[in-house]
């Protein structure tokens, strides 16, 4: 399989992979960008877009395709736009970590709230 952030993979095709498969196409994605070259923790990084690309082949929650679609809209490229939809996975693995249920609708939430504007205001975004 290969992988390429900047375009969606076949929804079937990549809900039919292996996750192993899945992770390590989007691990040898990232390994050819300069910009990921010094990233400190690869796997956890690949594993979100494993988790969002597998979202939006899903169609559920149905929030994820509509703030990637506002956000390539407003003007990120679509691997920002994963990005942006991964730190809110992220936060959410994190609250699980420290014991606080995982609440379906304030994810939902959170992703129509998610905009270009408040991406580029993060360290991490923009």
């Amino acid at each position: 399989m290969v992988y390429d952030a900047e375009s969606a993979p076949p929804a079937e095709a990549w809900l039919a992979a292996a996750e192993q498969e899945r992770l390590r196409a989007v691990e040898a994605h990232h390994a050819r960008l300069a910009v990921h070259a010094r990233m400190p923790h690869p796997r956890l990084h690949a594993a979100l877009h494993v988790v969002v690309e597998g979202q939006l082949a899903a169609g559920e929650p149905p929030e994820v395709r509509r703030a990637l679609d506002r956000l390539v809209a407003g003007g990120l490229t679509r691997h920002e736009a994963l990005h942006a939809i991964g730190l809110l996975v992220a936060n959410a693995t994190t609250a699980a970590l420290e014991g606080r249920t995982f609440d379906a609708r304030v994810y939902a939430q959170e992703l129509d709230a998610l905009t270009v504007e408040g991406w580029r205001r993060l360290p991490a975004g923009g």
